[in-house]
């Protein structure tokens, strides 16, 4: 890899993780001190950057950062509020629905029950430091869980389902999509219906058991968010050849 590239990705890395859109990157002069490099690889570095819509620059003042997506990891654990904090942003839970009915042919298919098995729906939105980013609806068996319309009040439910019944969940498979918003998504994520949203259905089982606790589908605005998937390296036995 290039010394620009290098000085490139350790800069988005700082943009993420230390810097607020529309404050700016130290000057050139400054980054190629830092870095012991020239300023024409400084304006490489930077080129990529401005490439990758993550800074702007602005003639006599310097490169402005851009509001920028943040970096979600699609791991096994599926806490929304824990990765948002982890990032060093205040996450919020708000429950905007709570149904109770019946699973049809497709639902049961998707939460591995039988037609017609009692199913809670919990709609809840999503928000990072007040802005409201990602819709999530949350469909649990009943008989898992009797008393959880009493019991969930917002925040993580994760958190509560291992708090309140001793379930730790694990995601078994996630599948990404996008999708233009209806209009409730769009009022409810102050987001144009011109826009995609991404889309995660989740089935999270039980870690000690095994089965299926809950099936999930997220809609989240494709401005806010990259997904961050790293499959996990099997090692290759000795003798193993196979590519």
């Amino acid at each position: 890899m290039a010394i620009y590239e290098d000085v490139a990705r350790a800069l988005e890395t700082e943009i993420r993780e230390k810097f607020r859109s529309g404050e700016y990157l130290p000057s050139e002069i400054q980054l190629a001190q830092r870095f012991s490099i020239n300023r024409h690889t400084v304006r490489r570095a930077i080129d990529e950057l401005v490439q990758a819509g993550m800074v702007l620059r602005q003639q006599g003042k310097g490169t402005l950062i851009l509001e920028h997506s943040l970096q979600y990891q699609i791991g096994a654990r599926g806490r929304f509020s824990e990765s948002v904090e982890a990032m060093g942003h205040h996450p919020e839970a708000r429950i905007i629905g709570r149904f109770l009915h019946r699973a049809d042919q497709l639902l049961a298919q998707k939460m591995w029950v039988e037609p017609g098995t009692e199913v809670f729906r919990i709609d809840t939105l999503r928000c990072i430091d007040g802005k409201p980013v990602t819709l999530i609806s949350h469909y649990l068996p009943k008989h898992h869980f009797p008393d959880l319309e009493q019991q969930y009040r917002g925040g993580s439910l994760h958190a509560l389902l291992e708090a309140r019944y001793g379930l730790q969940l694990t995601r078994k498979q996630g599948l990404i999509s996008a999708g233009m918003p209806t209009r409730q998504e769009s009022l409810l994520l102050q987001y144009p219906r011109n826009m995609p949203l991404l889309k995660i259905r989740s089935n999270n089982l039980c870690t000690r058991t095994g089965v299926l606790v809950e099936y999930s589908v997220s809609r989240s605005r494709a401005d806010c968010f990259e997904y961050k998937i790293e499959p996990r390296q099997n090692p290759r036995t000795e003798g193993d050849s196979s590519s």
